[in-house]
């Protein structure tokens, strides 16, 4: 509840993606709160992922598709795109993995299809602004491409 107050007062809008369904009472209850308190703020927007499967996203889009009627012929990436839990947000640039792992581990499937990626063997709990800085400015030296030559 600090951290959201805090968030709420820099501006920061919190969003879920994934199911609430199957979580603890009380921490469904904090975040549905968070989700709450900050829905109307327009600064940056915090992705939090519990029981997230980026597979499972994909289905639930499929699903949702499905039980709307929509045409298969008008189907297409931008239409699938907003039945998504990002649905609304920009697709993923940069994904840091820390703790030296090398895989992307059923994370925002979709949305990453061209993002680029930045290997660290730092632990999460040890990545900080230096470490931050570091992806970003490896980041910034690449040439993106977006799937072409």
């Amino acid at each position: 509840a600090k951290e959201a107050i805090e968030l709420h007062q820099r501006g920061v809008r919190l969003r879920h993606l994934g199911h609430l369904e199957r979580l603890p009472k009380q921490l469904k209850q904090a975040i549905n709160w968070a989700l709450k308190l900050t829905k109307n703020n327009n600064g940056m927007t915090l992705n939090l992922a519990f029981d997230y499967g980026g597979r499972l996203e994909i289905l639930d889009a499929v699903r949702s598709i499905i039980t709307k009627g929509i045409s298969p012929q008008d189907v297409d990436e931008k239409l699938f795109s907003n039945y998504l839990y990002t649905a609304g947000l920009p697709d993923v640039d940069l994904v840091i993995r820390t703790g030296g792992e090398l895989r992307i581990s059923n994370f925002l499937l979709w949305q990453s299809a061209y993002s680029e990626y930045y290997f660290t063997e730092v632990l999460w709990p040890d990545f900080n602004a230096k470490e931050a800085e570091e992806a970003l400015i490896a980041y910034s030296q690449r040439q993106r491409r977006f799937g072409g030559l």
